[in-house]
């Protein structure tokens, strides 16, 4: 994935001149990334956009690889590949369209697409106000999206015979996924689809609704439209306090407006549960975090006599989360029925039986 980074110079005086003493021994730079940590990865191209009112021009003048994401710092080590003090190290083109992708105001980190161009109606690559007014059902754009094909999904292996149903919307393609063993190249849809929910991922509330679109469409496939209530997955309370996009109730409120069903907050958590920061960023094994997700999530009795829930979350790896709070419904009502939706499905080895329909020949 590759990401912008935007600076206000007008903020702490860091302007282009000044790149070269920021540098750590010479080669790294240190990245404050206090929301939305958990979306970058090591060996993410990272693009670093200055802005200001300062004497140069806006722009990117810095390149290169995340070396280290130091979760219990909110901080992101940029080994620089290449960066300038004086003119950006773009052209002039890609200059403009990277300054329409980091127009947004009060946002920090960007997904920066690898196509820009879209349909014309559409802006989904920039600032998907299109998206926003909820055009996407009609747009060429959002149609080359590569959705889930059922034939070759396999129930992540912690969530199977957890719900009744699963019904992932799109494949979430990290750089670490088997799919780019051996140099393979992925299907355009497949990377558009992983993009777009990237973006998400960084905070882009306008795409909400072309993920649930998304997600309808999936339980259309798996014949699953009718709930007395839609649950989202709770955002843990430090997300929370840092200001991130509560991304799973976003989900929720889509599907709500597109199947007719209440969204329901029943589940909470009482404190602040991350399977990355845990133990220094290491993190821990599928069931050691079972365990204290357990331990901190709050179930409300509401659900007593509730006879079929959506349980939505925003992507699914292994099924841990979505499993435990399976568990915790069905311990306030027995009988229900759970179907859970997601956003994306991580591109494990275990969930793609046949890779063929998702890389090029």
């Amino acid at each position: 994935m590759k990401y912008v980074y935007k600076i206000y110079s007008g903020y702490d005086g860091f302007t282009p001149k000044r790149i070269a003493e920021r540098l750590q021994d010479g080669k790294t730079l240190k990245l404050v990334w206090k929301r939305y940590i958990d979306a970058v990865e090591v060996g993410d191209e990272i693009w670093v956009y200055f802005h200001g009112q300062h004497r140069f021009e806006n722009g990117v003048y810095v390149k290169g690889i995340a070396e280290a994401v130091l979760y219990d710092d909110d901080a992101v080590l940029l080994r620089v590949q290449k960066f300038s003090s004086d003119k950006p190290l773009t052209d002039a083109a890609t200059s403009h369209k990277v300054s329409v992708v980091v127009a947004r105001r009060f946002q920090q980190v960007f997904v920066l697409p690898e196509e820009l161009d879209t349909a014309p109606v559409c802006d989904m690559t920039t600032l998907a106000s299109s998206c926003a007014a909820r055009l996407c059902g009609s747009c060429p754009t959002w149609k080359t999206l590569t959705g889930v094909n059922r034939q070759i999904l396999r129930t992540p292996k912690r969530l199977a015979g957890r719900v009744e149903a699963f019904a992932p919307a799109f494949w979430v393609v990290p750089k670490r996924s088997f799919l780019y063993h051996g140099y393979r190249v992925i299907k355009k849809g497949v990377l558009r689809s992983s993009e777009l929910f990237s973006r998400f991922k960084t905070g882009e509330k306008a795409l909400a609704y072309p993920l649930g679109l998304g997600m309808q469409k999936a339980l259309v496939r798996v014949k699953e439209l009718d709930f007395d209530a839609i649950v989202p997955v709770p955002l843990s309370p430090d997300k929370k306090a840092a200001g991130e996009v509560d991304r799973t109730g976003l989900l929720a409120e889509e599907l709500s407006l597109l199947l007719g069903v209440p969204v329901r907050r029943w589940l909470s958590l009482s404190k602040p549960i991350s399977k990355r920061k845990l133990r220094n960023g290491l993190g821990f094994t599928a069931s050691e975090f079972e365990i204290r997700y357990a331990a901190t999530l709050v179930v409300d009795p509401a659900f007593h006599g509730v006879q079929k829930v959506l349980l939505v979350d925003d992507v699914c790896t292994e099924g841990s989360t979505l499993r435990i709070c399976a568990a915790a419904i069905r311990s306030i009502s027995p009988s229900v029925v759970i179907v859970a939706a997601t956003a994306g499905q991580m591109a494990v080895r275990y969930a793609v039986t046949d890779e063929t329909s998702l890389i090029v020949p």
